[in-house]
């Protein structure tokens, strides 16, 4: 079911929510078709009490700007079905990559394999602030160091996820690290940092299901560019000559 405010759809919600939401006339108007919010003021009560009813798993205390027109919980962004923007690193040494293995207490991807660096960016801070946060909180990676990334690609995520609907814009960034440097998880949130060839990172892409979904396409988007300039280095040389 389609979420508006105005005229601008923001969010998509799964009909049980839909129809819960009608218990809010003053904030939501509901309809067949659509549900349309009327009062982002009145958003936040709203937003704790389908918490406590379980409809927005995972609190994190941790607000999302959306659409530049208010700010809720983020563990509402994917119930809600809005779209929200992160960053992500590649952290790059010589021919290696690393990998992060996630908390088997993360609310959403437990153990699995994610990028070195990724995070939400919250109402607070900027992509620059967020890649500097989360590089010290997921890597033990100075801010001095953090701020060497260099930006890659973007990644657009829009599925059908257990918590809702992910609609997500992924930033992504390379890092290159140097070879003496070891990551080291500051905030708990990491089970496991390690370091692998190139070729084993595109293979656990490719032909497993470790990574995130997010994670394997911030790292095919690392090998795509890297396949691209590969290419281009003879005739690049040629012409050079």
């Amino acid at each position: 079911m389609p979420l508006f405010a105005g005229r601008t759809r923001i969010g998509w919600l799964r009909p049980e929510l839909a129809a819960r939401l009608a218990g809010w006339p003053r904030v939501f108007k509901s309809s067949a078709e659509a549900v349309r919010l009327l009062d982002h003021g009145g958003l936040a009560p709203v937003v704790h009490e389908l918490a406590e009813e379980g409809f927005i798993p995972g609190w994190r205390d941790e607000r999302y700007r959306i659409a530049g027109l208010f700010e809720i919980e983020r563990a509402a962004a994917r119930p809600f079905g809005l779209a929200t923007q992160a960053v992500h690193v590649n952290g790059i040494v010589g021919d290696g990559m690393w990998l992060a293995r996630r908390s088997r207490t993360k609310p959403t991807d437990p153990g699995m394999l994610d990028n070195l660096v990724g995070g939400g960016i919250n109402a607070a801070l900027s992509l620059q602030e967020t890649l500097v946060k989360e590089a010290w909180e997921e890597a033990g990676i100075p801010a001095e160091l953090a701020r060497r990334a260099t930006p890659g690609g973007k990644v657009e995520l829009l599925r059908e996820v257990a918590e809702g609907v992910q609609c997500e814009t992924i930033h992504v960034y390379d890092l290159d690290l140097p070879r003496d440097f070891t990551p080291q998880n500051q905030d708990g949130e990491v089970a496991e940092l390690k370091l692998v060839s190139l070729e084993e990172a595109q293979r656990l892409v490719v032909e497993s299901d470790e990574l995130t979904v997010d994670a394997a396409l911030v790292a095919l988007d690392f090998f795509s560019r890297r396949s691209a300039r590969l290419a281009s280095a003879p005739a690049s040389a040629g012409r050079a000559t």
